[in-house]
């Protein structure tokens, strides 16, 4: 099995809300079924997408991770294909300095207004808000490198440190 495989079926232990690390919130997982490759297709027709992206949609087509269950102000939603091109040709018309035709937005931060960007390349990044591309967080190599990390720490925001 591949990193980010690992990293998805680890979150699968923590679909019960609860207080996980140094988190003061309750926190869950929750993970929907696989989209199909015509799902996928039909969201981003004539394009390639970094591999990994499409990895997360056949396992998962969207989901949260480690979801602040009582207030919504913690946690990542990853995108449903469909979701993930409307969002990302939004950032693009948005920030189009940051947001490149390469760019894929796979999800949000709940809480603030981070995004997960993933590069041509397949490279996660963290779009902050306010900050031009060259002051995004590069938290990973790859997208399942960063996903495993996240649900190692439980959702915690490690490359803030």
């Amino acid at each position: 099995m591949s990193e980010l495989t690992d990293a998805l079926i680890e979150c699968e232990r923590y679909v019960e809300p609860m207080r996980v690390g140094r988190n003061a919130f309750r926190l869950a997982c929750h993970l929907e079924r696989p989209a199909t490759p015509d799902e996928i297709f039909r969201a981003w027709p004539n394009r390639e997408m970094p591999s990994e992206a499409i990895e997360m949609w056949t396992l998962h087509r969207a989901g949260e991770l480690f979801v602040d269950v009582d207030f919504g102000q913690w946690g990542l939603r990853l995108l449903d294909p469909s979701a993930s091109a409307v969002r990302t040709a939004l950032e693009r018309r948005l920030r189009p300095a940051d947001i490149t035709d390469s760019d894929v937005v796979l999800g949000e931060f709940l809480g603030d207004l981070e995004l997960l960007v993933v590069d041509g390349t397949g490279r996660p990044m963290i779009a902050l808000p306010l900050d031009s591309r060259d002051d995004w967080f590069v938290p990973a190599e790859t997208l399942g490198n960063f996903l495993a990390k996240y649900v190692r720490v439980r959702g915690d925001k490690f490359w803030e440190r």
